[in-house]
């Protein structure tokens, strides 16, 4: 893996760009300017056992930095060209050429929901690397949260009432993924939509709730907390009190304090 020269690396993107309307020749250049970088150390992600390794180029951070930061130059003039880039890239089997796809989306701007929630829909999937599901919905979705909530939030409800429980917890992930997103504003609706798993927390989905309430904590610990002394006033189930108690060492002490009485009562 050589150096990153930051004179070299933007020679060889803007010679990418060059081929910003053909989407395959980019795609094909992509990959030699990541495999360039690329550490051949390094070849695959941290996948579950089960599931298939993810190809992985593992590249300099620089590298994925300068090239988002120039794809956005063209994102914001040509969000049709954009979009078409973004299907080619997503066919790759390399993950950093997956994530530059999920960049495009997230940062294109469009006059619909349409497009942008109608990839997320082919894209995502239960055994879709937990990297690029995370990339998905804070990333890809970005502007899909920003601009139109109401059809972000119908996407999550339909995952959370899916028969299919792996869809359930991508439901529960796409919350948790979607409080990274600085200008979200509406917990809410998160609570509303969260409520029924964490007043009977099914054990397939309690990692997924256990990270939703972390991330919730990091929003706002004081209405996370009243939220959950409401789920416990009504839950009857065990789950739900062993979740709490789980989540107690990320609430501050004062709060911690409070919660720990209302597990008791």
């Amino acid at each position: 893996m050589p150096a990153v020269d930051p004179t070299r690396l933007r020679f060889q993107i803007d010679k990418l760009m060059a081929f910003i309307h053909s989407p395959e020749e980019f795609h094909n250049h992509l990959k030699d300017l990541f495999g360039f970088y690329a550490n051949r150390t390094l070849r695959f992600g941290d996948s579950a056992p089960s599931k298939p390794y993810t190809l992985m180029y593992n590249l300099p951070n620089p590298v994925l930095r300068q090239l988002n930061l120039d794809l956005d130059r063209y994102i914001e003039v040509e969000p049709q060209t954009a979009l078409v880039l973004a299907d080619e890239l997503w066919k790759d089997d390399y993950l950093e050429v997956q994530s530059t796809a999920i960049h495009i989306l997230g940062s294109v701007q469009v006059d619909g929901p349409e497009q942008v929630l109608a990839r997320i829909k082919k894209w995502l999937s239960p055994d879709l690397d937990q990297t690029l599901i995370a990339q998905i919905f804070s990333t890809g979705a970005h502007q899909l949260q920003d601009l139109f909530p109401k059809d972000w939030e119908s996407f999550i409800e339909s995952l959370l009432d899916h028969e299919d429980p792996k869809y359930t917890g991508l439901g529960i992930r796409g919350l948790s993924e979607g409080l990274s997103n600085p200008d979200f504003k509406n917990l809410p609706a998160v609570f509303r939509l969260i409520s029924p798993f964490i007043r009977d927390p099914q054990r397939s989905q309690l990692n997924n709730l256990r990270l939703l309430v972390e991330h919730l904590v990091q929003r706002s610990p004081t209405e996370t907390a009243f939220f959950l002394r409401q789920v416990l006033s009504v839950s009857e189930s065990p789950q739900t009190v062993q979740l709490i108690k789980q989540c107690l060492p990320l609430f501050p002490e004062v709060i911690r304090q409070e919660l720990n009485t209302a597990l008791k009562k």
